[in-house]
């Protein structure tokens, strides 16, 4: 019986294309979203009924509730986590997000890795820190487990693909 090997598939340089894995974060749910817009809607109908029971005008609460409110929703739009897109491959790391140039670290300017765990050893948080110059050091990214689906096989794959020589560091948090 005869086989047919099926050539690798190439770059356009010319260059067999090696294996990627790629992890997509959707950014913050619908779901959160609708959650945080009760909350803020149920924290500003306390925040008139305490002003109203203190004898202050309609006028005046509803001008501080609205500053209140304003300033919480654009407070969250600066922490909300961004979607973005991480692939290893061969030659790195790459973080792409919206709107935003991509970060590629090559696996040799990875300085070290920083694992944190809950006491049950379940991963909560990866932090890669890159080479800046001769002696510098510079975190290049966070990914908490809430941020990114398949949590556990970025893992996997990040130690799999990192260099033996790069340290990685477990810290265990919540004690």
């Amino acid at each position: 019986m005869n086989t047919i090997e099926t050539p690798p598939s190439l770059r356009d340089d010319g260059q067999p294309e090696q294996e990627e894995h790629t992890w997509e974060s959707p950014g913050v749910s619908m779901r959160k979203r609708v959650l945080t817009g009760i909350g803020v809607a149920i924290a500003g109908g306390v925040f008139f009924l305490i002003a109203y029971s203190q004898g202050a005008t309609m006028l005046v609460s509803t001008l501080l509730g609205a500053i209140f409110i304003g300033c919480f929703v654009w407070y969250l739009t600066i922490v909300a986590p961004q979607p973005f897109t991480l692939a290893l491959d061969s030659t790195g790391v790459t973080r792409n997000e919206k709107g935003k140039e991509p970060v590629v670290i090559p696996w040799q300017s990875v300085a070290k890795v920083k694992e944190e765990v809950f006491k049950s050893g379940k991963s909560v948080s990866i932090t890669m820190y890159k080479r800046v110059g001769e002696k510098g050091l510079h975190r290049a990214w966070v990914v908490y487990r809430d941020d990114i689906p398949r949590f556990d096989a970025l893992l996997a794959a990040l130690r799999s693909e990192l260099p033996e020589a790069t340290p990685w560091m477990r810290e265990r948090v919540h004690e």
